[in-house]
């Protein structure tokens, strides 16, 4: 089965560029050893089919950093409810890489999840980072449209992405 976030709506989330910064278009395979917060407010992950609960988990990282990004928030506590393992390790160090820099503007997510096996969703995105700008100078903005896979697992309370890989400019 293929979701896409509302129906192809655009979300403005997203932190390509941040990434880029602190990681090099890298993922992280380090896990992190801080368990996870369940997330408050937040649907139970029971009453959402697996697809939109995974896509649900990876926009609001996305979200989680593009706003901590904006703030020079380095280690948001609310990341924890949407990240874990290498996903967490790379968006922090991203986010240290973003503290001192002035941010402006969102990338564009367009992502799609597929259930994998049960409790493990892939999601794969086209994320637009051409008006997201990290810094001064001709080089701080976003380079364009770039290829992102992601891993999203249930805890058997709540969808997480474990894994995240950005690829270089052009690659979607």
């Amino acid at each position: 089965m293929r979701a896409s976030s509302a129906g192809g709506r655009t979300t403005a989330v997203g932190c390509a560029a941040v990434l880029l910064l602190a990681a090099g278009c890298a993922g992280s395979s380090e896990s992190a050893t801080t368990p996870a917060p369940t997330p408050t407010g937040a649907a139970p992950s029971s009453t959402l089919p697996p697809e939109e609960a995974a896509l649900r988990a990876y926009t609001e990282m996305w979200e989680t950093v593009v706003a901590a990004s904006h703030e020079g928030e380095t280690d948001p506590a609310e990341l924890e409810r949407h990240a874990t393992g290498g996903a967490l390790v790379l968006m922090r160090e991203a986010l240290q890489g973003a503290a001192e820099a002035e941010v402006s503007g969102e990338p564009v997510l367009s992502p799609e999840a597929v259930v994998a096996e049960p409790g493990r969703a892939e999601i794969t995105d086209c994320l637009d980072d051409s008006t997201w700008t990290i810094g001064t100078g001709s080089a701080a903005g976003g380079a364009g449209q770039r290829r992102v896979d992601a891993d999203v697992t249930h805890d058997g309370l709540v969808w997480r992405v474990s894994e995240l890989r950005i690829w270089e400019p052009g690659t979607c």
